[in-house]
């Protein structure tokens, strides 16, 4: 099968030689075929018959091409722009060249337009391609921006939480002050009135001595209660200021964190324009259309290298220990769907009827809704949990006896390389990183990193 290149490259070699290859029929390029006259003086007469005297049909400029009909007698039987005459046959009036050679020239420059052609045709594939490749750019840059809104989304949401948690404890201290102030309020009447009577007259009206003794530490107990109930009024009063500046700071901070997250949806906005311009092209124009076609084929390449690669470099004493726990080959057949969606493309070979090209799915698709859960389908250990190029954000699950299920295209991915995860459990949510045909999850079941038919695997209804 030819490659993308070269097939993109001889269908538009057909279409530039159906344009510029217009050549005469066979024989016409033999000896006996006509000689080219090329006029070397300006306005020669082209007269109706070989007579000197006879009205000029028209003039011919310097430089133009006849074709010569016959030689008699010192003058040239010609066809010009469809009409026959005759020039005088000198040299300082027409130079004669033979077919041969002017095919030869005609062939050169059509030559060196075919070579043009080439090039250009080699130019546009590699454009066709950066083209293609530029939707991984967008889709990263769009994962990024996802990223920073959900962290400033978390952030904000924290802040809240604190500001909630500061509003509730300012009131809370402004209920103790008011309550502070109305009790040292009354204590300062009381004071008022004790040393309007008389410290002297207080104690003097003890009956005895120990009376007396007692009637002092009474009032020195109430005045020191009334002191630590003034110092933790000062207290709660000083505390309230901090809350008051720390509940400012959270305000203005909340402001900045709201004015980035904007930014990150007017950023993220901008991001979707383009990608749904650059998917637009794709779907309008073949030959973009056919560089998706071998970009997607390059990624399900790097991803069985990607594959290989990581089973071979795991833990083996956590792959024979994932092994002997694995329930994967007893439950083919068994298993529940990742995601609640519809199957819209499945596994294995498809002839692609716009092109005529076969091409081979490596898992289905399954169209649902942005956000919906992906759970993994067996018990097993994440292989990976990062972005792969052509896939978006990717996860790769080893479940024992080298078996393997991917998911791709998601949102967000909860799990990160090494985490055990069990059956059911929730690893990322459906997204369109990576999609060509939106939200979507592309799910693949391999074996010895090569892929299987998921619907074998999956329970039936």
């Amino acid at each position: 099968m030819l490659s993308f290149s070269q097939t993109v490259f001889k269908i538009k070699i057909f279409v530039l030689a159906g344009i510029i290859l217009t050549l005469p029929p066979a024989g016409v390029f033999s000896a006996q075929s006509y000689e080219i006259g090329v006029v070397t003086k300006n306005n020669l007469n082209l007269r109706p018959e070989p007579k000197m005297m006879l009205t000029p049909l028209k003039m011919l400029k310097k430089g133009t091409k006849v074709r010569i009909l016959e030689h008699l007698n010192g003058w040239l039987k010609i066809t010009h722009e469809g009409q026959v005459g005759y020039i005088r046959d000198r040299k300082e009036y027409v130079r004669i060249i033979s077919d041969i050679e002017q095919f030869k020239k005609e062939a050169e420059n059509i030559g060196k337009k075919i070579e043009k052609g080439k090039a250009d045709v080699l130019t546009s594939t590699r454009e066709e391609a950066s083209i293609v490749s530029s939707l991984n750019d967008i889709d990263l840059a769009l994962n990024k921006v996802r990223k920073r809104s959900s962290a400033f989304k978390s952030e904000l949401m924290a802040l809240e939480k604190k500001t909630t948690e500061t509003t509730n404890a300012s009131k809370d201290l402004m209920k103790r002050i008011k309550a502070g102030e109305d009790y040292a309020s009354k204590r300062l009447v009381a004071l008022y009135k004790l040393n309007w009577l008389g410290r002297i007259h207080i104690l003097a009206t003890a009956q005895s001595m120990y009376e007396l003794i007692q009637n002092k530490k009474a009032m020195e107990r109430i005045l020191a209660y009334d002191e630590n109930i003034r110092q933790n009024l000062l207290e709660d009063k000083a505390k309230l200021q901090q809350l008051l500046v720390r509940l400012n700071d959270q305000k203005m901070e909340k402001l900045s964190l709201e004015a980035k997250l904007q930014n990150q949806i007017a950023i993220k906005s901008q991001e979707r324009a383009k990608r749904a311009e650059l998917l637009d092209d794709i779907r309008n124009k073949k030959s973009l259309e056919m560089a998706v076609l071998e970009y997607f084929k390059q990624a399900a390449d790097d991803l069985d290298q990607a594959i290989k690669s990581l089973s071979s470099g795991s833990d083996p004493a956590k792959q024979i220990n994932l092994s002997q726990k694995s329930l994967f080959v007893s439950l083919k057949g068994l298993l529940n769907m990742p995601a609640k969606g519809k199957i819209v493309s499945f596994y294995g070979p498809y002839q692609n009827t716009r092109f005529n090209v076969v091409n081979f799915r490596s898992g289905i698709e399954i169209k649902a809704d942005r956000g919906e859960p992906i759970r993994t389908v067996c018990d097993g250990q994440i292989l990976y949990a990062s972005w792969f190029k052509g896939y978006g954000n990717m996860i790769i699950i080893d479940h024992g006896d080298n078996y393997y299920t991917v998911y791709a295209h998601a949102e967000e991915l909860f799990m990160s390389k090494g985490d055990t995860v069990e059956m059911g459990e929730v690893v990322a949510t459906v997204g369109d990183s990576g999609s060509m045909i939106g939200p979507s999850l592309h799910f693949e079941v391999r074996h010895h990193g090569k892929p299987v038919d998921p619907l074998q695997w999956i329970k039936k209804g």
